[in-house]
């Protein structure tokens, strides 16, 4: 075949027509269709598919990680229940009696039930019962028992807030915190796996490149050693194609091997539901379903800023720790008021049919109280209120520092995935282009026109550009769980879910 054969084969693989040429492409389609079929008989591309969506689900069901980020929260939850346990109703009762030398001193009996209101007042419910022949006045009853009902208002300090309803706001940003620090351990478990399963799928893909080439070898050097055998090489040339099975031993050897690893890593994620580690599942491979490309651009960058403002977990923790400062601040300036408490109680027979609460009766029948007091100087309360102050100042420079990070990594992201996009493309042009040339220079070698030392490079091209292709397949994967990361939205790692 000649150099005008070589271009029609180049045209042809081009896909340009020409009826002309019809035989020289079907020399060359035949040629390749028989070393495809030899190569599928030495490249390893068994298993069942494997898919990231699958591997995840495994992930969050039955990971210790995922397992400890569940009870990170659960336990913030817990502390929540126990800040509303300030408000919870409290009923008390006690007997006090004495007796000596066959005298009864006194007998008293106190019940209370006591009901916190959220507003910082305390509504009270007691009974009271007084007998005995030394019996203090102040407590005494009426022989059936005494009912009050009343309530205790805050008037200066606990007005605004008190300790129980600023315990109740830090335990409820606890809780935000505790959700965020659920959120925060997962993304960084997932976008671990996502860069594992997308080094299992670059090693995956290497091995099985390297096993094409070791195969295509193999297969040239016995076609050298016809020629050589029929007069039509020289015999170094069989030196060199062995030379040059011996290079792709070796680099199926290392692909292998990097195979085998990246396969221990991914199985390290691996649990089941008794929390055991767990194999693989069978026979397995990798495939790209879940990492599909597109649908993620610059123009989405408004929206996924939005997403990350809302969502990611390390903002949403700076956010409950600006919260519980400010709940803490808010209970400084309290401090800052003289306390002031009025207390008012109606009184009531045990067995009286009076309405309890009317007027004409509760002016006879009452107990009331105002208590006022306040430090002179207040200096433990100016210092509370001046550190309160600088916690506060200090967590909001950190959230509009950190906005401005998760800012910076969002946009980051988009950029690698988009510029992610245009490298895969140009390089699975590369990848075509080097088969061409391959494919050429092998018309060439087979019509006595080039050398096998030029074929090899030519296909040692084919082998690092499919090579490069794959790798940055993998990057997908951890372009996207970057992106997942930094916006706290886990739905972003896969497409189509």
């Amino acid at each position: 075949m000649t150099r005008r054969s070589l271009a029609i084969a180049v045209a042809g693989a081009l896909g340009v027509a020409s009826t002309g040429h019809a035989q020289a492409r079907s020399r060359l389609d035949s040629a390749m269709i028989r070393t495809s079929a030899l190569i599928g008989t030495r490249v390893d591309t068994s298993g069942a598919p494997f898919a990231f969506p699958a591997f995840v689900d495994v992930i969050l069901a039955n990971h210790p990680v995922a397992q400890q980020a569940r009870l990170v929260a659960e336990q913030a939850r817990a502390e929540l229940r126990t800040a509303w346990g300030a408000f919870d109703p409290k009923l008390t009762a006690t007997w006090d009696q004495k007796r000596s030398g066959g005298t009864e001193y006194f007998k008293y009996f106190d019940a209370e039930m006591k009901i916190p209101l959220p507003i910082g007042a305390d509504v009270t419910l007691a009974f009271d019962r007084t007998m005995g022949r030394y019996v203090n006045p102040e407590r005494g009853t009426a022989s059936n028992g005494t009912f009050s009902a009343g309530i205790s208002i805050p008037l200066g300090q606990r007005l605004i807030t008190d300790e129980r309803r600023t315990a109740l706001q830090l335990a409820r940003s606890a809780r935000d915190e505790g959700e965020a620090e659920r959120t925060g351990i997962l993304n960084k478990l997932l976008f671990s796996a996502a860069k594992d399963y997308g080094a299992w799928y670059e090693t995956w893909r290497r091995r099985a490149i390297a096993q094409e080439g070791e195969a295509l070898a193999a297969f040239r050097l016995q076609a050298v050693r016809a020629r050589v055998a029929n007069g039509e090489s020289a015999p170094i040339d069989t030196v060199e194609a062995l030379l040059e099975l011996q290079r792709r031993e070796v680099t199926r050897f290392e692909a292998e091997a990097s195979f085998y690893v990246a396969t221990l890593n991914l199985t390290a994620y691996l649990w089941d539901v008794e929390g055991r580690p767990a194999p693989l599942p069978g026979v397995v491979k990798p495939v790209l379903l879940g990492f599909e490309r597109g649908g993620l651009d610059s123009t989405r960058l408004a929206g996924l800023l939005e997403t990350a403002t809302t969502r990611n977990p390390d903002l949403l923790k700076v956010q409950a720790k600006v919260q519980q400062a400010e709940a803490d601040r808010l209970f400084a300036t309290q401090g800052l008021l003289p306390f002031a408490e009025a207390k008012l109680s109606g009184l009531g027979e045990r067995g009286n049919t009076e309405a309890f609460f009317d007027r004409a009766r509760l002016d006879d029948n009452y107990k009331a109280g105002l208590t006022i007091s306040t430090p002179l100087l207040l200096l433990k309360e100016r210092g509370k209120f001046s550190s309160t102050g600088a916690k506060l100042e200090f967590q909001q420079f950190e959230r509009e520092r950190l906005r401005r990070d998760v800012e910076f990594d969002v946009r980051a992201a988009i950029f690698d995935l988009a510029n992610l996009d245009r490298l895969l493309d140009r390089q699975a042009a590369n990848v075509r282009n080097a088969r061409l040339l391959r494919d050429a220079e092998q018309i060439r070698f087979e019509n006595g026109e080039s050398t096998l030392l030029i074929l090899n490079l030519r296909e040692r091209l084919v082998l690092e550009e499919a090579t490069k292709l794959a790798a940055l397949e993998a990057k997908v994967a951890s372009a996207r769980g970057a992106l997942a990361l930094a916006t706290g939205d886990r739905a972003l790692l896969t497409i189509g879910r």
